[in-house]
């Protein structure tokens, strides 16, 4: 199974798939939900929520609300463990942070079900400033893949 990330979302509709142009991948991902392969969190929900009245990925999402699923006990305990990690290894603004965006509780929720985390997210191992979703993932023993190759291993492909 996998979390989707905002990214996922929003640079697809801003940069990869647009919804004029690209349904198929807005239809792929309503098949994911639908056949339990994919979710994404409340969190993710709650970002996209922010965006202006009439976006279309708003709309979008809240056409698809109930595919956002909110943390259960297992995510919470997970949570948990991953702030604990994140104090260790990065500055304070940077934990703050990575709390106030939906990224840790993508983790968490992948982390207590044994998902796959789907991120455009580049790796910065060095960075103490900012908390990437992939780098969070290989501390804790999550699997991360980007969007790409989630659809290459769904057998996806965009013809026209």
């Amino acid at each position: 199974m996998y979390v989707l990330d905002t990214n996922v979302f929003i640079d697809a509709a801003n940069a990869y798939y647009a919804f004029d142009l690209a349904p198929g991948y807005w239809d792929f991902l309503v098949q994911l939900f639908d056949s339990h392969h994919a979710v994404s969190i409340k969190s993710v929900y709650d970002e996209l929520g922010e965006a202006g009245d009439g976006d279309p990925l708003k709309d979008w999402a809240k056409r698809h609300k109930q595919r956002f699923i909110a943390p259960d006990s297992r995510v919470v305990a997970c949570y948990q463990r991953v702030i604990a990690w994140a104090k260790n290894n990065y500055d304070s603004p940077a934990v703050v942070e990575f709390q106030r965006v939906a990224d840790s509780w993508i983790v968490a929720h992948a982390l207590a079900h044994g998902w796959v985390v789907v991120t455009h997210e580049k790796s910065a191992p060095r960075s103490k400033r900012r908390i990437k979703i992939p780098d969070a993932c290989v501390a804790l023993g999550v699997e991360c893949l980007n969007p790409f190759m989630m659809l290459r291993n769904r057998g996806m492909s965009l013809a026209l």
